[in-house]
């Protein structure tokens, strides 16, 4: 019997040009349904994809506002859940073009009930190294850490054991089971962009038992690079040297409020905190990026903010 495989995709702004090779891509294959959110598109934008995709396998979603990715997926999954009755749902990103033999190989593999697949992205090596590292925290950076660096690893205090490969995992290429579907969980909308995929499925690591494998056996190309994999002068960039102030405020606010929630030793956080911010700041400072270290700082604020009032 057929395996029956649904797909379901977030899309925003003006990328009808990365959404629509996705689509086509599933469209040739025998994916069930395949879901489309159009997150706060502009009417003519939404017009044109509903008269491209007549298709009863394509299920046109829409959100007036960008709801962000975690806003996004928390409507798109919640849909899904309910009115959808696939075996397994794959995750993509408007920009994850999948091979042409995806549906086959998904079909072949032999996935156990508490099992979530993470497949390959051509431009996330991260990924593939923390497998082979046998570290499956590494993905997100030890407890202590701060952006996944922490400089006083020798003081871990405690681990959690993983019997995955990775600890967390982003939407894009990700294979949810009607297990982890019917179990309820969600993204945090409050999040609205950055951390809340790694967010979600930690949550399902660590709270529901699931375990995450990375698998190359699908092969899924990024179509558009991420602006924190673009480089510059390596003493004077980091992260967040390409990024716009969105993507730099919404990434430091949740990953602050994401270390605060899964330290072991809130004074090693804090110190790893001081430390890296200490180092953006002069790297924000020799660049001339002026602007950035104030907003460095409000993120960093508004991340503890945040933790305070979901704690209260």
């Amino acid at each position: 019997m057929a395996l029956n495989v649904s797909v379901a995709t977030l899309t925003y702004g003006e990328r009808k040009t990365f959404l629509y090779q996705v689509v086509d891509r599933l469209l040739s294959q025998n994916f069930s349904d395949i879901y489309v959110y159009c997150n706060g598109l502009t009417l003519a934008n939404l017009t044109e994809i509903k008269e491209r995709y007549k298709n009863d396998r394509v299920i046109i979603l829409f959100s007036e506002t960008n709801l962000g990715s975690a806003g996004g997926y928390y409507e798109l999954l919640d849909y899904v859940t309910k009115y959808n009755t696939s075996d397994y749902v794959l995750l993509l990103d408007d920009d994850n073009l999948v091979p042409q033999n995806c549906y086959k190989i998904i079909s072949d593999l032999n996935i156990k009930d508490n099992e979530l697949y993470s497949f390959h992205r051509s431009d996330r090596a991260r990924a593939k190294q923390v497998k082979d590292l046998e570290q499956p925290e590494a993905i997100i950076g030890g407890a202590n850490s701060f952006l996944g660096r922490d400089f006083f690893s020798i003081f871990q205090t405690g681990k959690h054991i993983y019997q995955g490969d990775l600890a967390a995992a982003p939407y894009g290429g990700l294979l949810l089971n009607r297990k982890s579907l019917d179990a309820g969980v969600l993204p945090k909308k409050e999040l609205y962009l950055y951390a809340d995929d790694y967010e979600y499925t930690y949550r399902l690591v660590t709270m529901f038992g699931f375990d995450i494998i990375f698998s190359d056996a699908v092969s899924i190309e990024d179509l558009e690079k991420s602006y924190h994999l673009k480089t510059g002068t390596r003493l004077l960039s980091n992260r967040y040297s390409h990024a716009s102030t969105m993507q730099l405020y919404y990434s430091v606010r949740n990953n602050t409020w994401l270390g605060l929630k899964r330290n072991k030793s809130k004074s090693i956080f804090l110190l790893n905190l001081s430390i890296c911010t200490t180092l953006f700041s002069l790297q924000f400072l020799f660049s001339r990026k002026f602007t950035n270290i104030k907003l460095f700082f409000k993120a960093i604020k508004d991340g503890y903010v945040l933790y305070k009032k979901k704690e209260d």
